[in-house]
């Protein structure tokens, strides 16, 4: 991000902007589904993460809508980072165990919005919950997501 792009983390010390920077990098330079699915981080902060994704026919299922696996990606991709943002990224990382996403709407075209919050962290296992939404502020899915804390470079 440039100086004068809007910053989707808020106001935050310098340290956790660094680290918020490091998060959306790692994900959009290094993500190959989040290249394929357009995925784009739109705001962070301690315990939450925002996502939108343009919704295409290339997303589209046989019935010409959003294929379920696309929402549940995006619903996935808040909440492990929401999650990440409570880590530190040189040791740790979320490591999806449990994901159930309950399906409210389809959507067809426009942008689909995720916001993922953690709802408890210890120091092995977190909880997030997941909206997502489409443009008009439709439910589309709510989801609840259990993630493993793994430290980096140790085999379980």
């Amino acid at each position: 991000m440039t100086d004068g792009e809007e910053r989707p983390w808020g106001a935050c010390t310098p340290e956790e902007e660094e680290t918020y920077k490091a998060i959306i990098r790692d994900r959009l330079e290094n993500s190959p589904v989040y290249q394929h699915m357009g995925l784009r981080v739109t705001g962070l902060g301690p315990g939450w993460a925002t996502f939108e994704m343009p919704v295409g026919k290339n997303l589209w299922n046989v019935s010409g809508i959003l294929h379920v696996g696309e929402v549940t990606s995006i619903a996935d991709s808040a909440s492990g980072v929401a999650i990440a943002t409570l880590l530190d990224k040189d040791k740790e990382r979320p490591v999806t165990i449990e994901l159930k996403v309950n399906f409210c709407s389809p959507v067809k075209e426009g942008v689909l919005h995720a916001r993922g919050q953690v709802v408890q962290k210890g120091k092995r296992i977190a909880i997030c919950e997941v909206d997502v939404t489409g443009e008009d502020g439709e439910l589309v899915a709510k989801g609840i997501s259990t993630y493993m804390v793994r430290e980096l470079g140790v085999r379980s």
